[in-house]
């Protein structure tokens, strides 16, 4: 159903928007002879004529006409215009095509020298409800309702988009368009939905675009669609009072109800007794009148769909009562100049006639429904609608590409004004890029050359802490030995001048190897150093080992490896560690005596474990403390013991070769410590 569009200029007061319908009229009519000024009283004149519109279309005119002189008299050109639409209006829903037209083409004039885009939008889409309602000239009302919402896009009004998105959605329901008609009723109902103000206009175009739904779904024949949307339009009518509505939906809902014959005439009688008090000739109302009678008829045609609730019960009157009801929407739509629905109603008409025997009636109606079905529904109307769109959407593109053309240029202009800004930007940005890039490189060299001067720092630092704890002992023992040899040698008897030497031979050859340990260490904190890696056989690292220590007493040195053990490390350093490790646990035996009592024992035991090769070895002595085994997680713990380099220089060396050290130490029990190799 084609919606008209309001005419809008301001409320002549806040006091009573929480009225609505019939007591909003009443109280507005009370208050003309009140009105203060000229001006208050012809905005409350538009309201009475607006109301009017919702309750009683010839009151609506009355108040138009007489809102009109009223602003006439004031040379009001707005108010003329808006009233001169009324007026239109009003006629536009009696089906007085000529008057209607007459004074909406006034309104149009008026509102284009104001330069006025939302009336005058307004307006043009009442003439294509003009023409789509009481000349059924479809393609005519397209034009018009195209050219409304050019105007309205223009406006940027929601509301006004909105009802010419309906208009348009009802024009492709009844060219059977489905696709373009739930295209366009879409997009209106979800403008509406989104309308933040829930004032009471807002709530009537809500409930408008519902009912549109619900008469397209009922052209689709999806029932239980046009029902709801059929329903919830009726509740927001209900809440509004708004007489129009209701009327528009519980004709939708009747033809809806489909075979529920008792709901369907029920509902089309409520829309014909409210269609009756508001305008008995509106498009609508005459298509209840219509869809009243065929319900009637159906009721006979249908044996099946017979009710006894529903008067009239004989078939010979409800016969008549459908005859009547047609052939009175027929007078109505032929009076009106209407002839799309009267076709419809015709061909309904055709097939009671037969059903009664009146065969001429029936041929004539049914001649006169196939000539008008023939003329509105031909392809060249549609093609005109189409081309109509069409034209619309070349327009949008042209408006568009102008749009885009001046974009390009003002963008083309812009360019050249930042080009030699960004190039001086790109100078400055490359010498800052530079200095940046060249800060960063010496601050980078920086950082190394003290990097490495503080590992060169803490090594030295290093190294002389060992040189002076590990070779000064031996050195001074070594001078002892000389100065007594040197300065009393007749003091001490044969054996113990024997004795002495081989004391100094003995001091002598720890120095040399103590020697040799600290300059493997010291290889190994070197930079870039790489561990010679080869293939060693455990039983080679055994034999050295038992040779070394051979000349120890009071100690029981033990190896067991498997035949052809192999393991691939660095031989030099690995021996070193051994050496170290057999010597600390000699001299641990040598100056704590056994707990148990019994004999000094070291054991070195080598075996392959989850893919590692594993050197362990044990002994049975007086075990360690905590804090002796601090050298071998951190690179601050003191240096301790009298076995040369220690667990310190174990530490580093099986670090430089990957060696994961292990040692586990139970006091009064001893001490094993675990070389791992992947």
């Amino acid at each position: 159903m084609p919606r008209i569009v309001l005419l809008f200029f301001l409320l002549p007061s806040a006091l009573f928007a929480q009225k609505q319908g019939r007591a909003l009229i009443d109280s507005l009519v009370a208050e003309l002879p009140k009105a203060a000024t000229d001006t208050v009283k012809g905005r409350l004149y538009r309201v009475i004529a607006e109301e009017c519109f919702f309750t009683n279309v010839d009151q609506a005119l009355h108040y138009s006409q007489l809102g009109l002189q009223h602003t006439t008299r004031m040379k009001w050109q707005r108010g003329i215009g808006v009233f001169n639409g009324y007026i239109g209006r009003a006629y536009s829903d009696k089906g007085n095509y000529d008057s209607c037209r007459h004074y909406f083409l006034k309104a149009i004039a008026i509102y284009k020298t104001l330069d006025d885009t939302w009336n005058l939008a307004s307006t043009t889409n009442n003439l294509g409800v003009a023409e789509q309602n009481i000349r059924s000239d479809y393609p005519a009302a397209t034009r018009y309702y195209f050219e409304g919402l050019k105007q309205a896009e223009k406006t940027g009004d929601n509301y006004l988009i909105g009802l010419c998105l309906d208009n348009i959605s009802e024009i492709y329901r009844i060219q059977k368009n489905v696709p373009k008609a739930l295209q366009f009723g879409q997009r209106a109902l979800t403008l509406r939905q989104q309308q933040r103000n829930h004032d009471i206009n807002a709530r009537r175009e809500l409930a408008a675009s519902l009912t549109s739904m619900a008469a397209l779904y009922t052209q689709m024949e999806n029932w239980p669609k046009a029902r709801q949307y059929g329903l919830q339009a009726l509740a927001v009518h209900k809440q509004i009072d708004n007489k129009d509505g209701l009327a528009r939906t519980y004709g939708n809902l009747s033809v809806a109800m489909q075979r529920d014959y008792d709901k369907k005439i029920d509902y089309a009688l409520r829309a014909k007794r409210l269609w009756d008090a508001i305008n008995p000739r509106h498009l609508d109302a005459v298509n209840n009148l219509a869809n009243l009678g065929v319900a009637y008829f159906d009721l006979v045609r249908y044996p099946n769909a017979s009710t006894t609730i529903i008067q009239p019960t004989d078939r010979t009157a409800r016969l008549q009562l459908a005859e009547h009801y047609l052939t009175e929407a027929i007078r109505l739509s032929a009076d009106k100049g209407e002839v799309g629905d009267q076709a419809h109603f015709r061909g309904n008409l055709a097939e009671l006639q037969a059903l009664t025997g009146n065969y001429k009636g029936a041929y004539q109606n049914f001649r006169a429904y196939q000539a008008v079905q023939d003329s509105l529904y031909s392809q060249e109307s549609k093609n005109k609608i189409a081309g109509l769109e069409g034209k619309r959407e070349i327009d949008l593109r042209d408006k568009q590409l102008e749009i885009n053309r001046l974009t390009i240029a003002n963008q083309h202009r812009q360019q050249l004004a930042l080009t030699g800004g960004l190039v001086l930007f790109l100078v400055i940005g490359g010498l800052l890029y530079w200095q940046n890039r060249t800060r960063k490189r010496t601050n980078t060299t920086l950082l190394r050359l003290n990097g490495e001067l503080d590992e060169a720092n803490r090594v030295k630092a290093r190294f002389f802490a060992i040189l002076s704890h590990d070779l000064r002992g031996p050195v001074a023992n070594l001078i002892s030995f000389l100065h007594l040899q040197r300065e009393s040698p007749d003091l001490l008897p044969p054996d113990q001048v024997a004795r002495h030497e081989r004391n100094i031979t003995e001091a002598a050859e720890g120095l040399l190897d103590t020697m040799e340990s600290m300059l493997l260490w010291s290889k190994g904190q070197m930079q870039h150093f790489k561990p010679d890696v080869k293939q060693i056989p455990v039983e080679t690292l055994f034999g050295y080992l038992q040779r070394l220590f051979a000349g120890v007493a009071n100690v029981q040195l033990s190896f067991d490896a498997p035949d052809s053990l192999l393991v691939a490390t660095d031989e030099d350093y690995l021996r070193t560690i051994m050496q170290n490790l057999t010597s600390n646990a000699i001299n641990a035996l040598k100056d704590t005596p056994n707990p148990t009592g019994g004999d000094a024992q070291i054991h070195w035991q080598a075996y392959s474990k989850k893919g590692q090769i594993i050197l362990a070895i044990s002994d049975n002595g007086p075990g360690m403390s905590h804090s002796q085994l601090t050298a071998l997680y951190t690179d601050d713990a003191a240096i301790s013991g009298k076995s040369g380099l220690g667990l310190h220089l174990i530490r580093d060396l099986a670090r430089a070769i990957s060696c994961q050290i292990s040692v586990q130490s139970q006091p009064g029990v001893g001490t094993e410590f675990r070389l791992a190799f992947s």
